[in-house]
C-alpha cells in the first residue's frame, strides 16, 4: 500500500529541505501539502466565536496548554470553542482527498496533537510526532536551530488589541495566579511549550 506523508510546518523548519524529501521517497513515502488555507479558516472561526459572545474565548490549538489551564485552574470565564487546530483540519482534508489511494501519515510537533488526532478515528490515516517517523524508518536528521516558531506567538493579531498571548507555561501560570481581570481579553492565546511549537516534544530530541 502506497504511503504519503504530511509534514507538519515547524517539523519542515527544523528538518525540512531536500536531503529530508529524498529520504522519504527513497523509503517509498510520498509527501503531500495541503491545498486549502486552513490558517485563514481557523483565523475566521476565531473571529466569529469573539463576536459571538461575552465571555474570554480560549485558543484550542494547544491541547496541552487547554488541559492544564482546565486541571489546574479551571476557570469559569472561559469559553471553549469546538474549533479544531489547523493540523486536524489539514489531516481531514488529505484524508477526503486521499481516500483509497494508501495510507496517510500525519507528523506532529508534540505527543499531545498525536493523542488528540488519533482520537477522530480516521480511516487510513495515523498520526505520529516527526521523531517517531524518523525513527520508524531510519531518517537521518539534520536539525537547524529555530529562533522562532513557524506559526509564532500572535496568531490572533488581527483580531485587535484585546488578545492577551500566554506563549508559555510560566506564563499561563502568572496570569490565572492573580485575580482575573474585570475586564478580560476576548481572547486568550494559549501555548505550553516557551515561544510555540518549535519546542515540542516531538520535534525536539532534547525533550524526548
Amino acid at each position: 500500500m502506497k504511503q504519503y506523508v504530511w509534514l507538519n510546518p515547524v517539523s519542515v523548519a527544523m528538518y525540512g529541505g531536500e536531503y529530508l524529501i529524498a529520504q522519504l521517497k527513497e523509503k517509498g513515502i510520498e509527501p503531500v501539502e495541503c491545498r486549502l488555507n486552513h490558517m485563514d479558516s481557523v483565523r475566521e472561526k476565531y473571529r466569529q466565536a469573539v463576536k459571538k459572545t461575552d465571555r474570554c474565548v480560549a485558543d484550542m490549538r494547544c491541547p496541552l496548554a487547554v488541559d492544564y489551564v482546565k486541571k489546574r485552574y479551571a476557570p469559569d470565564v472561559l469559553e471553549y470553542p469546538p474549533i479544531e487546530p489547523i493540523l486536524l483540519h489539514c489531516a481531514r482534508e488529505l484524508h477526503q482527498r486521499l481516500l483509497g489511494q494508501g495510507e496517510l501519515l500525519v507528523t506532529t510537533p508534540c505527543r499531545a496533537l498525536k493523542e488528540l488526532g488519533t482520537s477522530l478515528h480516521l480511516p487510513g490515516v495515523e498520526f505520529l510526532t516527526f521523531l517517531e517517523l524518523a525513527r520508524r524508518h531510519d531518517i537521518s536528521l539534520h536539525k537547524k536551530k529555530l529562533d522562532e516558531s513557524p506559526i509564532p506567538p500572535g496568531f490572533f493579531v488581527g483580531l485587535g488589541d484585546r488578545v492577551k498571548i500566554l506563549d508559555s507555561r510560566e506564563k499561563i501560570d502568572d496570569y490565572f495566579s492573580v485575580p482575573v481581570p474585570k475586564t478580560p481579553p476576548a481572547l486568550l492565546e494559549l501555548l505550553y511549550c516557551e515561544g510555540g511549537c518549535h519546542h515540542g516534544d516531538g520535534v525536539w530530541e532534547g525533550t524526548e
